[in-house]
């Protein structure tokens, strides 16, 4: 495997991003509700309720009038200053410990002035509403035995006498820091999955397919939306996402067309018409595209075999709406003979298998197998085989060597681009010579991504429903292949792909 440049900004896709972030919802939810819940924990274990009592006190001297008082603010000023700092000197501190036998006073005091007036608020808040109380009427009574040190003839006079505090001063707000907390956890949560989708090596552009794949990007099928009218969302039907269908785009079309011109031409130069079409994992729409190859390059006036070959969990049958006849397993076991089974609505021949089998690679890997192969290829313009995904089993592998030609099928945003680069170089190592890749199932945003002309939006989605081997996955674990989310293909534009020169 080559070594690549680092990731570049064109490889990123705003649309994979969101659908990643859309897709992990519940885990961004999730983050959000364990953060708010550990902050009502923490609030419940070391939130420590605060009582504050206050009183307003007109500043005044004696022997002086309430004019010559009103004009000297700034000694009012200076005496609420002066006063926090005398609260926590010795001063108070020998006077509590003579009077109330406390070496210290509880409770934190605070003084500021209103401004404009003379007049002062004090504040003591301490961890009880009586120490609070009691704090502050202590510093009322007892004021003047330290104020004459500092400030001499100074008078206060209570407007507003203090009272014992009913109500913690600092309320316990466990709805505003439950939804904070909430807010902050899923937001955090939500950056972090960004940052993992941006340190990811998948491949979601066609920039990063080229440069980050060491094999040429081949062809491009853009996302082909499946239900496209309430009606058959509403009936959630599981039909294959086939050129053929009525609600095909032009564009999907025209790109299935493409891909098959290119394989026409690869088969004619090198005179070798065994085209393996594989995939690195399952749902990245290998089967799918082996059935619109299939039926495109039919549809051009050649004769065309579908071998499904994927006898783990097989798709081809449902994909097609065929009733199969004749189990791939019994002719390679030599139960019976060969027989294909034509589909007429596609003009494609086919050999179907749809139960899976324990055995499947030792039947692939059987002299049988090769022989029949032979027999087929020669009587066929083209041999299309669907193989299981490479990362999973070794079937492709041995079909990549009974093969002539491959083609690796790269869903968008998928598999890592490691991962792609060692099926190629397996691929490259088989005799099947590998065309390249074909670009899956690609979305693209309205704007940055749309190209002139290009009408449909977003569309080749995978979730037909339906999982290969009857809801069964392979190995019996539950997974499940489904086909593409849509798609109708257009006939109308058939003579034209009949008569369009090729790639």
């Amino acid at each position: 495997m080559e070594e690549h440049a680092s990731n570049r900004w064109t490889d990123y896709s705003l649309v994979c991003i969101i659908r990643r972030i859309v897709k992990e919802i519940p885990t961004v939810i999730a983050a959000g509700l364990i953060a708010a819940m550990l902050t009502v924990a923490y609030l419940q274990v070391f939130y420590k309720p605060q009582y504050t009592a206050s009183t307003t006190v007109a500043v005044g001297m004696k022997n002086a009038s309430y004019t010559s008082v009103f004009s000297n603010l700034s000694s009012t000023s200076e005496m609420a200053g002066t006063f926090t700092k005398l609260f926590d000197s010795t001063m108070f501190s020998t006077i509590s410990k003579e009077k109330l036998g406390v070496e210290k006073l509880n409770g934190e005091l605070e003084a500021f002035v209103v401004p404009q007036t003379n007049l002062m608020t004090m504040r003591v808040t301490a961890d009880n509403p009586t120490d609070a109380f009691k704090t502050l009427r202590f510093l009322l009574d007892n004021y003047s035995a330290v104020s004459d040190y500092v400030f001499q003839n100074v008078v206060l006079r209570e407007l507003d006498p203090p009272s014992v505090p009913k109500s913690p001063s600092n309320p316990l707000q466990l709805r505003t820091a439950i939804e904070r907390a909430f807010i902050i956890g899923a937001a955090a949560m939500a950056l972090a999955l960004i940052a993992s989708i941006l340190l990811a090596d998948r491949v979601q552009t066609t920039s990063a397919a080229r440069h980050k794949i060491d094999a040429k990007l081949y062809c491009t099928i853009h996302h082909e939306t499946k239900n496209k009218t309430l009606r058959t969302k509403l009936k959630k039907t599981t039909k294959g996402l086939l050129i053929t269908n009525t609600t095909a785009s032009f564009n999907f079309s025209e790109e299935v067309a493409k891909l098959a011109s290119r394989v026409s031409h690869a088969v004619r130069r090198d005179k070798k018409n065994v085209i393996l079409v594989t995939s690195v994992a399952e749902n990245e729409g290998k089967s799918t595209v082996a059935a619109n190859l299939a039926i495109s390059l039919a549809q051009k006036g050649g004769t065309v075999l579908l071998i499904d070959a994927d006898m783990h969990k097989p798709s081809q049958y449902k994909l097609l709406g065929a009733e199969v006849k004749t189990e791939l397993a019994d002719m390679i076991r030599g139960k019976c003979g060969l027989e294909t089974e034509y589909i007429e609505k596609y003009g494609v021949n086919a050999m179907f298998s749809s139960a899976a089998q324990n055995d499947a690679a030792e039947l692939i890997s059987s002299g049988a197998m090769r022989s029949m192969m032979k027999e087929l290829s020669a009587a066929t313009d083209y041999t299309i085989i669907d193989s299981p995904p490479m990362a999973m089993f070794s079937d492709a592998e041995m079909l990549a060597d009974i093969a002539d030609l491959s083609l690796l099928v790269v869903r968008q945003d998928c598999v890592s681009a490691g991962r792609i680069n060692d099926a190629v170089d397996m691929l490259n190592q088989s005799k099947a010579h590998l065309l390249g890749c074909v670009f899956n199932d690609v979305r693209v945003t309205p704007i940055i991504g749309s190209r002139a002309g290009y009408g449909y939006g977003y569309g080749y989605g995978y979730g037909y429903g339906y999982g290969y081997g009857y809801g069964r996955g392979y190995g019996g674990y539950g997974y499940g292949e489904r086909n593409a989310k849509g798609g109708r293909s257009s006939r109308r534009h058939t003579e034209e792909a009949n008569g369009r020169k090729e790639n």
